[in-house]
C-alpha cells in the first residue's frame, strides 16, 4: 500500500482510538470519577489522595519494564491494545463490586479493592502510553501530530459529554446508579478503543529496522534507569523537562482533591458527578480545538497558558469555600473545566516535545525515565497532600497546589524551544 494511504489510514485509526480511549478516560478517571465513588462509599480523604500516587507508581513500572520490549519491537499496536484492555478488566472488578456486594463497601475490603485496582490500572496505562507515544514519533509525521492530539481531545469531549448526558437522563434516577452508570459506559468505550488500536498498519520503517536490529543491547530495568538518570544529568533539554513535568505535578494531581471536596458536599446530590464529568468533557473539547488554533505557538509557551489556566481553577475552588458550594456547584463545574483544559494542553504538548527532541533509539527510555522520575516524586507528594486534606482540611493542598501552578507556568519559558527543522 503507498505510504500515503498507509498514513491517512493510521491518522484515522490513532484518532478513533485516542477519541475512544479519551472518552473512556473521562468517564471512568482515577483522578474524578473514582475517588468521588470512594468517597461517596465513607471511605477516608487520605486513601482516596492514594488513587493517583498508585496509578502513578505502577505506570512507571510498567514503562520502565516495558520500555526495552517496546524499543525493539517491530510491532508495537499489542503493546498498547493489551494495556487498554487491561485497565478496562479491573474497571469492570469495581464496577461489579459495587453494584453487586454491598459488604464490599466495608471500609477494609473497599480500600484494597480500589487501591488494588488502580495499581492494575495504572500497569495497563504504562505499558498503552509509552507504546502510543513511541509510536507517535514514526507513524504519524511531525506535521500532522498536534492535529491528532488536539483533534482526537476535542472530539472525544464532545462524545463524552452527550454519553455522560444519556447515562444520567436516560437509564437511571438514584444518585448511586448514575454514578456506577459512567463507570460502566466508560468501560464499554475503552474495550472499542482497544479493539481499534489492533487495526494500526505499523511498517518497518528505517529507523524501526535499526531498532529491531540492535535489539541485543536491550538494558535490564536497573541499567536502564541508570542510564535515564545519567541522561537528566548530561542532557540540558531533558533534565529540564523533567523539572518542568514535577512541577506540572501541580495539575495532574489537582483534579483528585477537587473531586474530594466535591464529593463531601454533593456525594447525595443527583447529577453532581454527572455535571462534573460534563464540565470535564466540555473543557477536553474546547480544550482540543482551542489549544489547536495555538499550535504555531512554541510549545514551551502553550505549557505555560496551560499553569495558568490551572491557577485560575485554584483561586476560583478556594473563593468558592467562602460562598456557599453545597447551594452553588456551578463553580466545581468551572473548577473541573478549567483544569482539564490545562490538563490537555500540558499532556499533549509534553509528549510531541519528547517525540520531537528524542531520537528513536532513545525515545523510549526518554518516556520512561521522565515518567519514573515524576511518578516517584507524585508518590511522595500526593501522599503528603492527602495525609494534608485528611487531618486538616480539603482546601489546603489546593493552597499548595495553586502556588505550584504560577511556578510551573513560569518555569516553563525556560523549556528548550523546538528546532523549526526537528524530525
Amino acid at each position: 500500500m503507498p505510504k500515503g494511504n498507509t498514513t491517512r489510514w493510521n491518522f484515522r485509526v490513532l484518532l478513533g482510538q485516542g477519541v475512544l480511549l479519551d472518552v473512556s478516560q473521562t468517564l471512568s478517571s482515577p483522578r474524578l470519577v473514582l475517588p468521588f465513588l470512594y468517597i461517596s462509599f465513607g471511605a477516608p480523604a487520605i486513601f482516596a489522595g492514594l488513587l493517583i500516587p498508585i496509578v502513578q507508581i505502577s505506570r512507571m513500572i510498567g514503562q520502565i519494564v516495558s520500555a526495552p520490549f517496546i524499543s525493539a519491537a517491530e510491532i508495537c499496536k499489542w503493546y498498547m491494545s493489551l494495556g487498554i484492555l487491561t485497565a478496562s478488566t479491573a474497571l469492570v472488578v469495581i464496577a461489579l463490586t459495587a453494584d453487586t456486594a454491598e459488604d464490599a463497601r466495608q471500609f477494609v475490603i473497599l480500600t484494597a479493592i480500589f487501591l488494588g485496582v488502580a495499581a492494575i490500572i495504572g500497569l495497563g496505562q504504562g505499558l498503552s502510553r509509552l507504546a502510543f507515544q513511541n509510536m507517535l514519533g514514526y507513524v504519524v509525521p511531525r506535521k500532522l501530530r498536534r492535529n491528532l492530539l488536539f483533534s482526537q481531545t476535542g472530539l472525544s469531549g464532545l462524545l463524552a459529554i452527550i454519553l455522560a448526558w444519556a447515562s444520567q437522563k436516560l437509564y437511571f434516577n438514584e444518585a448511586d446508579e448514575e454514578h456506577l452508570a459512567l463507570l460502566w459506559v466508560g468501560i464499554a468505550v475503552a474495550i472499542f478503543s482497544g479493539i481499534l488500536s489492533m487495526l494500526i498498519r505499523e511498517s518497518a520503517v528505517a529507523e524501526k529496522k535499526q531498532r529491531g536490529a540492535n535489539s541485543g543491547d536491550r538494558q535490564g530495568i536497573l541499567a536502564t534507569l541508570r542510564a535515564g538518570i545519567n541522561h537528566v544529568r548530561q542532557v540540558e533539554w531533558f533534565r529540564q523537562f523533567v523539572i518542568a513535568r514535577i512541577l506540572f505535578l501541580s495539575i495532574e494531581l489537582a483534579m483528585p482533591f477537587y473531586a474530594i471536596i466535591a464529593a463531601q458536599e454533593h456525594e447525595k446530590t443527583e447529577d453532581a458527578l454527572g455535571g462534573f464529568v460534563i464540565a470535564t468533557s466540555l473543557g477536553l473539547m474546547i480544550g482540543g480545538f482551542f489549544w489547536q488554533r495555538l499550535s504555531p505557538w512554541p510549545l514551551r509557551r502553550i505549557m505555560s497558558l496551560g499553569g495558568i489556566f490551572a491557577l485560575a481553577a485554584a483561586v476560583i475552588a478556594l473563593l468558592s469555600h467562602y460562598g456557599n458550594p453545597k447551594s452553588h456547584w456551578f463553580y466545581y463545574d468551572m473548577v473541573f473545566f478549567l483544569i482539564a483544559l490545562a490538563d490537555q494542553g500540558i499532556a499533549s504538548t509534553r509528549k510531541i516535545y519528547v517525540a520531537t527532541l528524542a531520537s528513536a533509539e532513545t525515545r523510549p527510555y526518554y518516556i520512561a525515565v521522565s515518567d519514573t522520575l515524576v511518578g516517584g516524586v507524585a508518590v511522595l507528594f500526593a501522599f503528603a497532600l492527602g495525609i494534608l486534606a485528611h487531618f486538616q482540611h480539603s482546601l489546603w493542598p489546593i493552597l499548595v497546589l495553586a502556588g505550584l501552578n504560577g511556578l510551573a507556568a513560569l518555569y516553563a519559558m525556560r523549556l528548550k524551544p523546538i528546532p523549526a527543522d526537528a524530525n
